[in-house]
């Protein structure tokens, strides 16, 4: 009895975080006026679990060793930096079913239960409009096809939930990817011709619709109907990309406008016309990611340890050092590189760059310029030199600075700030120009495809291509959205492109031991290809990598359905 009751709440966790104990749970309450049964009759009810629902996007970005992380680390552009006791070095033994599942499985079975609520029980609810009901239920199909868009490829094949699951369940069956994928552009189909052309901030609009349906469109292959809604996207909505000086610092005659778009005061204007989905984190603002406002933490995770104890002067003693009120800690932060870029992303991605903004001294931190900091050195102030700095992985590394600095950090006033407060984009435009270049790539229209890149680049003031490929659109990507893409998720999308249509010697039939991520992956970050031996393990990826493992103690407490592990994995059945 005892086991079988385990089992029904741990598969209630695959519907979304519950946060009650069992005790809670057992235990009957009498019905109060905020029980669903009274909350959800009309639209401003619905509204309060939206607020749920945007909060959803948004737990991804901020925080200490968040979601997004995995995205890069486990991709062509990084690894963790940490050592293996914090992060996952070798995928081969420490990524398994039976290890610490990515918190992102969670965050998105929450999102799909939150929408589901609504989805479920608005049949019932009394709508002054139709146009009411159709708002709301068009932005919870965008959330559940948001979330299912990250867990199809992320994990695969999962189940399939489209109504709310008002108790255990143990029969839960694994859908086909691809079935999922109709069942959502079906979904978000109905959604763009309801959703409000203009939204308050989080909440979802008519263009994000278009951004996400493109998505959707790409991975099920149909081309031309990317091309469509991408197109509506970029032209109806009144969106553009900002190519002039904006916002809050436009006179300053120092910065310019790529880093204004990352301004954290900017991102939010109403002068930025950019931004498509934004969601918002602010100091002491109600619905804030985590207990404490802990902020952005975008500083300590993607910066180096550049104040640890391994950067040393000549004389063999510390050089850099953190702690209150210590010069370069207001501008730099407190790293620790929890995620540290590939030589790829930092070096051969930017050659021949020229005079693009995006590399150049006011947004591109080359690691070269620091200088010792610590007062008690004979060579304060003069520049670090390499050659004594004794772990060059983790603490000597450049980054891209105008998206990871958050100057204001309310939580470590003057004492080691780690990136405090910002708002963060979704859906950007420039990546919807750069979602029709693909579309436009994969249909054989190649002009129109380079067309669309090239706005990019022109842009940036990047010099412009003459031809392109799949590897010149997710170079952009690397250039443009580094910090805004969830980096891995896309591979592996483009990945089942390539083998849904046969392409480069790709098949569906064996996916998981050929597989163009794992081949991306292995050319372009050397830490995988090269096995780099870090701390006491070294960073190992696997063909089979390409789809995550399905926590076991979700299949296991699923005993009445058939929830299928992925191929390579213990467990999993050819």
């Amino acid at each position: 009895m005892k086991n079988k009751l385990y089992k029904k709440i741990l598969l209630l966790f695959l519907t979304g975080p519950l946060f009650i104990s069992c005790e809670d749970w057992l235990s009957p309450k009498p019905l109060s006026f905020y029980a669903p049964e009274n909350t959800f009759v009309d639209k401003a009810g619905f509204e309060s679990i939206l607020v749920s629902c945007r909060k959803q996007l948004k737990l991804e970005w901020f925080g200490d060793n968040n979601p997004s992380m995995y995205e890069y680390a486990f991709s062509d552009l990084g690894v963790f930096g940490c050592p293996e006791a914090v992060n996952i070095h070798n995928l081969e033994i420490q990524f398994t079913p039976y290890s610490a599942t990515p918190r992102l499985w969670s965050l998105a079975w929450g999102g799909i239960k939150y929408a589901n609520i609504v989805i479920t029980r608005q049949e019932k609810a009394d709508f002054k409009t139709e146009q009411d009901k159709n708002e709301i239920l068009s932005e919870e199909y965008f959330h559940r096809a948001y979330w299912y868009y990250r867990l199809v490829n992320l994990w695969g094949d999962v189940p399939m939930i489209l109504q709310e699951v008002e108790e255990p369940k143990m029969d839960f069956n694994s859908s086909p990817r691809l079935e999922i994928l109709k069942q959502m552009k079906d979904d978000l189909e109905f959604a763009v011709k309801w959703l409000p052309e203009k939204a308050e901030y989080g909440a979802v609009n008519r263009a994000a619709g278009e951004h996400l349906l493109t998505k959707i469109y790409l991975s099920l292959g149909e081309f031309e109907n990317a091309i469509a809604s991408a197109s509506r996207c970029i032209k109806n909505y009144g969106h553009d990309l900002m190519r002039e000086r904006f916002g809050v610092r436009k006179n300053d005659g120092i910065h310019d406008v790529v880093n204004d778009l990352f301004n954290p005061d900017n991102i939010s204007s109403k002068e930025n016309l950019e931004g498509i989905l934004v969601v918002q984190e602010r100091f002491g603002m109600e619905g804030n990611t985590g207990p404490g406002d802990k902020g952005s933490q975008r500083m300590r995770g993607w910066t180096p340890y550049w104040c640890g104890p391994d950067v040393l002067d000549p004389d063999g003693k510390r050089g850099c050092v953190d702690g209150k009120n210590v010069a370069l800690m207001d501008s730099l932060g407190r790293g620790i590189a929890g995620v540290r870029p590939s030589n790829f992303y930092q070096y051969y991605l930017w050659k021949d760059c020229k005079n693009d903004l995006r590399h150049n001294s006011v947004n591109w931190y080359d690691i070269s310029r620091l200088w010792y900091n610590n007062p008690k050195s004979d060579y304060y102030e003069k520049q670090v030199q390499k050659a004594y700095v004794r772990d060059t992985f983790r603490c000597y590394f450049s980054w891209p600075y105008y998206k990871i600095f958050v100057g204001k950090d309310e939580i470590n006033v003057g004492n080691n700030p780690k990136g405090g407060f910002t708002d963060q984009y979704i859906f950007r435009l420039a990546e919807t120009y750069l979602l029709r270049a693909e579309a436009y790539y994969w249909a054989d229209r190649s002009e129109e495809a380079l067309a669309d890149l090239n706005e990019i680049r022109k842009r940036a003031k990047a010099p412009e291509l003459e031809s392109i490929s799949i590897e010149d659109i997710l170079d952009e990507r690397a250039r443009e959205l580094y910090f805004e893409e969830p980096r891995k998720c896309e591979l592996t999308r483009i990945a089942f492109i390539m083998a849904q249509l046969g392409k480069n010697g790709y098949s569906l039939d064996n996916f998981h031991k050929k597989n163009y991520y794992y081949d991306r992956a292995i050319e372009k970050n050397n830490f995988y290809k090269e096995e780099y031996f870090y701390s006491t393990n070294k960073y190992v990826i696997r063909p089979y990598h390409v789809l995550w493992p399905i926590p076991n103690e979700t299949i296991v407490a699923n005993a009445e359905g058939n929830i299928t592990q992925n191929l390579g994995y213990p467990g999993a059945k050819e």
